[in-house]
């Protein structure tokens, strides 16, 4: 049992190591500590919890309040929460999803694409894709009750991790793993699965009947994504998960900023 629960400390801090730019001992953690993606939605809370800290206190500076739960969300709140996330996570998946506007808008054939996925040089699609998708975010959020913020901000942090890691259940994982630097998380269990729907759902239940409406939209957009990653590329690859998940939360954000009435 000791050996156990070290085994599962080992990739709670393989998935942060991997996952964040929190400066954790390496010495912590092993390359072949397997199914660290267990933990990926974890790290979702600790990235929606910083944004939702440095959003409050943003709120108080900015506003000379010290009631945080303004009528109104301050726009540099909101852009201060969004910049505390993208440095924790070391704006992993927003490279993963401007890697994936470009190769998909870009290439041709299955092979090119996965080519241009590989350059660490951003197009003209990445580009736009990143200044289309910030804005979304930023402007979804300021739309949402301020009550309900720090729920939704963790919520989508973790349901679309969750959503996004699921894909490797689905799809196969068409790069070469010893050569990709997502190779050692590409093992996927249904534990995992399972471990990851726990951490990822959780926040939801203080959100009530009201995510109804984001849920649907997030589920049509995980599965028109597998279908367009196995046309396209015949799998997916880390790229495309980061992709899913940029556009997975964004996608829940819009859902609750449209107040449908549900």
């Amino acid at each position: 049992m000791v050996n156990n629960l070290k085994q599962e400390i080992r990739r709670i801090v393989g998935a942060f190591i991997f996952y964040s730019r929190i400066p954790l001992p390496s010495s912590w953690y092993s390359a072949k500590t397997s199914h660290c993606s267990r933990y990926f939605s974890l790290v979702g809370w600790f990235a929606g919890g910083v944004s939702v800290a440095v959003w409050l206190l943003a709120q108080q500076l900015f506003s000379g309040s010290m009631e945080p739960f303004l009528e109104k969300t301050l726009s540099i709140a909101i852009l201060l929460g969004m910049i505390s996330a993208v440095l924790l996570t070391g704006a992993l998946h927003e490279d993963g999803f401007a890697d994936t506007c470009d190769g998909l808008g870009g290439g041709w054939t299955p092979e090119e694409r996965l080519r241009i996925m590989k350059d660490s040089r951003i197009g003209t699609y990445g580009a736009l894709g990143l200044v289309f998708l910030v804005l979304l975010k930023l402007f979804a959020l300021l739309q949402i009750e301020t009550e309900i913020l720090p729920w939704v901000w963790i919520s989508g942090n973790t349901l679309s991790r969750f959503v996004s890691i699921s894909q490797l259940r689905f799809l196969s994982y068409v790069q070469d793993p010893v050569k990709s630097k997502s190779g050692t998380m590409t093992e996927f269990s249904g534990v995992d699965l399972i471990v990851n729907g726990a951490f990822g759902l959780m926040p939801l239940l203080f959100l009530g009947n009201q995510v109804l409406v984001s849920l649907a939209a997030v589920a049509l957009v995980w599965w028109v994504l597998i279908v367009y990653f196995k046309r396209k590329l015949g799998g997916v690859t880390g790229d495309c998960l980061g992709a899913t998940q940029q556009l997975c939360e964004v996608v829940f954000y819009l859902g609750l900023a449209a107040n449908l009435g549900v």
